[in-house]
């Protein structure tokens, strides 16, 4: 079955009455742009739900207009509308249908995410395509997702074909995860044209800043260059080894993870590199539910950064951070580096890595 979510247009802000929000001038031009889009893509949803909420219904009614269909109005649509909500609403379809669902955010993201465990922020007027059995949570497909101003320059440029979206790879697992943990993993592709914000950025720090550390030592550091700042960012390149530059000079933030080696004066810190190692793994997850990817590497070289950075004896370079959104257009990767994004994910079994009442004897919870 293939689901289109189309988040409503840009709204008046609220006054008396929610429901009665009517969509800007500005909105309703914008929805009528990526209308005729969706006409040229060709889409032909055999129904249209929409929420009855005045915002949704005039989004719904101006693309239904484009496609030459009506506009059922659903109360499930409106806001609380959930995977078993769309299964409802398409228990008599065909499975070759198209279904569209107008509505709002966060219930939009959600079903998509339900559907492909795609972490997604759909903006206003934002539409995701998802090829999927209805009935199935994570069987689905994202297609593609298109931002409001991929349909602005879609249609300004008179262009019908959607970029693909990043190839999903999630893991089959043993138990279940939480989401953003089945969706981690390190990509060499990134869209080398995607910035990503300072507040962003500021909020995966902060991640960092909140990890929990033996005796509240808190003994992380980290290095930060952004791809604007041009001299900054060939410095930190300029510490990774050969095979590591050759994609990670298309990240769009990079970074050195360092920690202070002694807890005071000449007593060890034996934990510093497992403290480091939480706060990095916060930072990943934090960077993740913004649809940040971060690819870790050991390949770089510790002493070269400690001169290019001045770092001071007491700490310890671990590793280094590449940052970024997935790119599609991945033509500027050797042949070698595309297959890598390509390969599907492994890991050992939990045998082999939980034991019980010895070392080497497998855990008798795992049978």
């Amino acid at each position: 079955m293939r689901l289109y979510f189309l988040r409503h247009g840009i709204a008046e802000d609220l006054t008396s009455s929610d429901f009665a929000r009517e969509l800007t001038p500005r909105g309703r031009r914008r929805v009528k742009k990526s209308a005729a889009v969706m006409q040229a893509l060709g889409l032909q949803p055999k129904r249209i739900y929409s929420s009855p909420r005045l915002r949704s219904r005039q989004t719904a009614e101006l693309v239904a207009q484009a496609l030459g269909m009506d506009v059922d109005l659903a109360e499930s649509v409106n806001f609380g509308f959930d995977l078993a909500d769309a299964r409802r609403l398409c228990a008599n379809c065909e499975p070759d249908a198209e279904i569209m669902f107008v509505g709002h955010n966060p219930d939009m993201s959600w079903v998509v995410n339900e559907l492909t465990g795609v972490n997604v922020a759909m903006k206003k007027g934002g539409l995701a395509r998802v090829d999927a059995p209805i009935a199935e949570a994570d069987a689905g497909e994202l297609v593609w997702l298109i931002a409001p101003k991929v349909f602005d320059a879609l249609a300004e440029n008179g262009q019908s074909k959607i970029p693909p979206a990043p190839t999903q790879k999630l893991p089959t697992t043993q138990a279940a995860l939480h989401e953003l943990i089945r969706q981690r993993w390190s990509p060499v592709g990134f869209d080398r044209e995607r910035p990503i914000k300072r507040s962003a950025l500021m909020s995966i720090l902060e991640a960092a800043r909140w990890a929990a550390s033996s005796s509240n030592l808190q003994p992380w550091r980290f290095i930060v260059a952004r791809r604007q700042d041009k001299g900054e960012f060939a410095k930190l390149l300029s510490v990774l080894r050969e095979g590591n530059i050759a994609w990670a000079q298309h990240a769009t933030v990079l970074m050195v993870a360092c920690s202070r080696k002694f807890r005071k004066e000449d007593i060890p810190n034996r934990h510093a590199g497992h403290d480091l190692g939480l706060a990095v793994g916060q930072m990943v997850l934090q960077a993740l539910s913004q649809g940040i990817y971060v690819h870790q590497m050991g390949g770089f070289f510790p002493d070269k950064a400690r001169e290019v950075y001045a770092i001071p004896d007491d700490f310890e370079p671990y590793t280094c951070l590449a940052f970024g959104y997935r790119g599609t257009e991945l033509g500027h990767l050797a042949e070698a580096q595309q297959a890598r994004d390509a390969a599907a994910r492994e890991r050992q079994p939990l045998a082999e890595m939980v034991f019980s009442g010895g070392w080497a004897q497998v855990a008798d919870f795992l049978d």
